[in-house]
């Protein structure tokens, strides 16, 4: 157990590293505060960009939060213009939910900075090692492989 945790230490200790590399040489991601997103309307903002369209049910089962939760946020982001909601023509008691004019301005601001950290960052290392880096994390969290 020792020595998974002076590991970890080190892990978190990298990725603390990395992160502020990116702050510092990364201006794009300072860009990201003008969104003025909570750190649950981030997450939201990353799976319907994965996923668009969605509707407020595919929210609830991911993240597991109760409905009214998502309700809320789903009104803010959309108050935002982060998203908007169109009605399900397949089934109109539901609203698909698509990326807004804010949401798209945010997923081209999220695709630039990927491409810096790749040119910067990523690039050092061989793709078997990101694979692998991958593999690892799906194994820590549990997802299945991509």
């Amino acid at each position: 157990m020792h020595d998974y945790l002076v590991l970890i230490d080190k892990i978190n200790q990298q990725f603390e590293q990395f992160k502020l590399l990116v702050l510092q040489e990364t201006k794009e991601a300072e860009e990201l505060a003008s969104f003025h997103l909570t750190p649950q309307q981030e997450m939201i903002m990353y799976y319907i960009i994965r996923h668009e369209p969605v509707i407020a049910k595919d929210i609830v089962n991911h993240f597991d939060i109760s409905k009214s939760a998502v309700s809320q946020v789903i009104s803010k982001l959309e108050e935002m213009n982060m998203i908007y909601r169109q009605e399900n023509l397949v089934n109109r008691r539901e609203a698909l939910i698509y990326l807004g004019e804010r949401g798209q301005e945010f997923h081209q601001l999220l695709k630039k900075i990927d491409a810096i950290l790749v040119e910067k960052y990523y690039s050092k290392a061989s793709l078997t090692e990101l694979k692998n880096v991958l593999d690892t994390l799906n194994k820590i969290v549990g997802t299945k492989k991509i």
